[in-house]
């Protein structure tokens, strides 16, 4: 789930054609092997595929990796979510920001079932998780361009959101996580669709 988060924004951004730029179509490679020396950007883009797939085969989650990664994930969504309210305002950013502060409640509440220590910094846009303190840098940059691409963020962020629960879902059988899991995969759909209406 971790590495895919990441690997996930940097190709949704691609796909939604953040700041105008045209989305990017992929097309499969010529049957016969072909030795060619790959750019920079080739290499790159082979290695994001790879590791999705190594992601895919990778061992299940623990259920502490998993609680910290959540907690601190939620807290990314709040945190942008505040920063680009206040740069562009609309109710769309206020309303799913007060929901995501519930969401990190509920996290919390499973963090202490658990016996695990909270993650979280009380300051703004800093994460103890690099891969999410990268990310968060990256969709602050993204988002400070235009108020469409604010939303365009938005969406990335709960589509990342949603993808990544429906795989701690699959990799989890524990009912009391699974039930906070679900609840906050249904969230992230709606606030998906207030998203996309701005865009």
């Amino acid at each position: 789930m971790k590495k895919s988060t990441i690997i996930t924004a940097s190709v949704l951004a691609a796909v939604i054609g953040i700041s105008g730029v045209t989305a990017a179509v992929i097309t499969s490679t010529p049957p016969a092997p072909v030795e060619v020396s790959q750019s920079p950007q080739e290499v790159t883009a082979t290695d994001e595929v790879q590791a999705i797939e190594e992601e895919a085969t990778s061992p299940e989650t623990s259920t502490e990796d998993l609680l910290l990664y959540l907690i601190e994930e939620e807290k990314l969504a709040h945190d942008v979510y505040t920063v680009l309210g206040e740069t562009w305002g609309g109710n769309t950013f206020t309303n799913i920001l007060a929901s995501e502060s519930t969401h990190q409640d509920q996290v919390l509440n499973l963090l202490n079932t658990y016996g695990l220590s909270d993650p979280r910094s009380s300051e703004i846009g800093v994460f103890t998780n690099p891969e999410l303190q990268a990310l968060y840098d990256q969709l602050i940059a993204q988002g400070m361009t235009s108020q469409i691409d604010a939303y365009r963020v938005g969406v990335l962020i709960e589509e990342t959101d949603i993808a990544d629960l429906t795989e701690a879902i699959n990799s989890t059988s524990d009912s009391t996580i699974l039930t906070t899991l679900e609840k906050l995969r249904s969230a992230s759909e709606s606030h998906l669709l207030a998203f996309n209406k701005k865009i």
